[in-house]
């Protein structure tokens, strides 16, 4: 292993920081949300696919990217870094994250076709995803520190979508 690929005590500390951070921001929201703990309740959750179903290629496409990159962020932040596997599960991150910003410009019937303030986590995206990438062979702490933030970004984007009315509350709780 190179030098440049070894992962430094303080790196690997800063991983296991933001992982438990992000724990301690959706044990937070459970706690501080009244009623919060009632939607992981068995006898609440349910899934129901005929919402999504009942939807356009593109928000589907939207949705299997999300969930994707949402299951693909915690596992690069547990992965040793500079790793092959720790390659190969960040470009398919990154293409989930390019993939889903770029639908979301063409899913607009929310808002009468109109942009909404939601989209600002796509443009971020297209922009920062790239130069995350570039990042990665040149400034590596400069690397993990875009892609926290545009995991902790997916995460916020996310939590939006599980409002009620919305196509993911119709999903596991409707």
């Amino acid at each position: 292993m190179s030098e440049r690929s070894r992962e430094t005590r303080a790196e690997r500390g800063f991983g296991w920081l933001i992982f438990v951070g992000s724990f301690a921001i959706v044990a937070a929201i459970f706690v501080l949300v009244p009623g919060a703990w009632n939607v992981t309740l068995p006898e609440t959750l349910k899934f129901d696919p005929a919402p999504l179903l009942a939807q356009g290629w593109l928000v589907q496409v939207h949705l299997a990217t999300v969930a994707v990159a949402l299951l693909l962020g915690p596992v690069q932040f547990l992965l040793p870094k500079g790793t092959q596997l720790h390659r190969m599960f960040g470009w398919a991150w990154a293409a989930c994250m390019f993939t889903t910003a770029v639908a979301t410009f063409f899913i607009r019937d929310m808002r009468d076709g109109q942009l909404s303030p939601i989209h600002i986590f796509s443009l971020m995206t297209l922009i920062g995803v790239p130069m995350a990438l570039w990042m990665a062979q040149r400034r590596v702490m400069s690397h993990a520190r875009t892609m926290i933030g545009l995991y902790i970004g997916l995460v916020i984007a996310g939590v939006t979508a599980i409002a009620p009315g919305r196509l993911i509350w119709d999903m596991f709780f409707g």
